[in-house]
């Protein structure tokens, strides 16, 4: 960004101006203000961007709109601050007709505009942003790529971020640390391991979070002693650190070593566990039905004052369920009430009260749920067939059929289950139908495997975890067609290789 060369005599201004957006002071610019227009400064473009980037960094933007009007000269500095504090703001479709009026828009003036994008999730535009930038000619920064590369993550384009890289190569710009760990989160969440590794081998330079990726990437495939090997390299660990190596752990069932590897922190680090930490330990005792560490964990939370709001609330809630203690469980979805509880929680909730012969509770809970996605319906359907309500369970699913989200194969699979109880071959037959008509996965692969070269690797995301046949299903097409398949579910990924799977049939 344009940076003018200061005139002596509005130095004190400036450095007041620079001092007061650091307080978030919004008396003294005004002050300054008047004070500039009081003795003739306010031709000083120096001065006047300073003051315009006052008010955009304390959110003035009325204020900031009003000087820019006013301004006589303005410079690309002038331009830009103002097109960041709209972007910032979230007011893009201002910010893009600011944009527009540019003369000359710089690499600054791109850049802004990308990341406006990607805090609207407006991943698509801010891609489309940065090819319109570069064939204007027009060389992106450092910055410019780590951001179009979170929104190439974010929308799954690997093609488009393969190109990406090709250009940070031939910029020279690749062994500069926040690109490189922009690139290898990339290729490690679109599923492609060996890029990722690649790009990692070359960087000279790694920080805390090149090392945090790469764990993380080989946690997530099932490679733990690739990650713990790289684990132990590290000679400066952070919680992040720590967080994948037992959330790891947690996704691949060994729970006593996630708990094992927490215990190993306090003794090893004088580092404090944070949410992230506390949830995985938390599902471990839940895994492992260990309702007295759980309750040790738990009153750890209380004695450092953590909110239990969202996920670790959840976590709590599914220990407490899983472990047998119900009515504790259901005191703490009372407490933090409905509004984030997720289906997991829900699900161990309801099957604590199933265990104990008592849906009526879980119904309760249910009826509240202001966001009841299949799987929530799902599991209540479950629910009271388990229960040997089965009646209860059709009038749920016709309900569901008018009034909620579209079944998928286990709500099928379970009224299917339900309709041979009650011996009811007719509706039967027509649930059969349905099923065929759902595994998405296959298809998919079906497709990839007719559309694509034999040598390369079939990549398939789903918004969904997916079901047992179709994991079964995948495994022998990866072993009779020689092809490694990575499909990218709603909870991890599974890379499946000669008839095996990397989450060892446990996600």
């Amino acid at each position: 960004m344009e940076t003018p060369k200061p005139h002596s005599h509005s130095d004190t201004y400036v450095y007041l101006l620079q001092s007061a957006i650091k307080s978030r002071d919004s008396f003294t610019g005004r002050f300054i203000h008047a004070r500039v227009i009081k003795h003739g400064l306010h031709l000083s473009v120096y001065l006047m961007n300073n003051l315009l980037n006052y008010y955009s960094k304390t959110a003035s933007f009325t204020d900031a709109h009003r000087l820019f009007a006013e301004m006589p000269d303005r410079t690309t500095f002038s331009w830009n601050t103002l097109l960041s504090s709209y972007a910032k703001g979230g007011n893009i479709e201002t910010a893009r007709s600011l944009f527009d009026e540019i003369p000359q828009p710089d690499s600054v003036s791109w850049t802004t505009m990308i990341v406006g994008y990607n805090q609207m999730g407006l991943f698509n535009t801010a891609i489309h942003t940065f090819q319109k930038m570069i064939s204007f000619g027009v060389l992106p920064t450092q910055f410019t790529f780590t951001n179009v590369l979170a929104s190439c993550v974010a929308t799954g384009n690997l093609d488009i971020g393969k190109k990406v890289h090709s250009f940070i190569v031939k910029l020279g710009l690749s062994g500069i640390v926040p690109v490189a760990n922009s690139l290898l989160n990339m290729y490690a969440k679109s599923g492609d391991s060996l890029m990722a590794k690649v790009v990692f081998d070359r960087m000279r330079l790694k920080d805390k979070s090149t090392w945090n990726i790469m764990i993380s990437t080989h946690m997530q495939f099932g490679r733990l002693e690739v990650a713990l090997a790289l684990f132990d390299q590290m000679i400066d660990r952070d919680i992040v650190s720590w967080n994948s190596i037992i959330a790891g752990y947690c996704h691949q069932r060994y729970d006593i070593k996630a708990l094992e590897t927490f215990s190993d922190m306090f003794r090893r680090s004088s580092l404090k566990p944070d949410k992230f930490t506390l949830g995985s330990v938390l599902s471990a005792c839940a895994n492992l039905e260990s309702l007295k560490l759980g309750k040790q964990i738990h009153a750890y939370i209380v004695r450092s004052d953590i909110d239990i709001s969202g996920a670790l609330g959840n976590a709590l809630i599914s220990m407490y369920a899983k472990s047998g203690a119900v009515e504790i469980a259901r005191a703490i979805v009372e407490l933090k009430g409905t509004s984030s509880l997720n289906v997991i929680a829900f699900t161990s909730l309801l099957n604590g009260y199933v265990k104990i012969g008592d849906v009526n509770p879980a119904r309760e809970i249910f009826d509240s749920l202001k966001c009841r996605d299949v799987v929530a319906w799902t599991a209540m359907i479950v629910g009271y067939a388990q229960n040997g309500l089965l009646n209860d369970a059709l009038d749920l699913f016709r309900l569901m059929i008018t009034e909620g989200p579209r079944p998928n194969n286990y709500t099928l699979a379970a009224v299917l289950s339900v309709f041979s109880s009650l011996a009811s071959l007719d509706h039967e037959q027509e649930v059969k139908e349905k099923i065929l008509r759902h595994h998405s996965e296959k298809l998919a692969i079906a497709f990839a495997l007719i559309n694509s070269p034999g040598y390369t690797t079939l990549r398939i995301m789903k918004n969904l975890r997916v079901c047992n046949d179709c994991h079964s299903a995948i495994k022998y097409i990866s072993a009779l067609v020689g092809r490694e398949i990575i499909v990218r579910d709603a909870t991890r990924f599974h890379h499946f290789k000669d008839g095996s799977c990397s989450c060892q049939d446990y996600w």
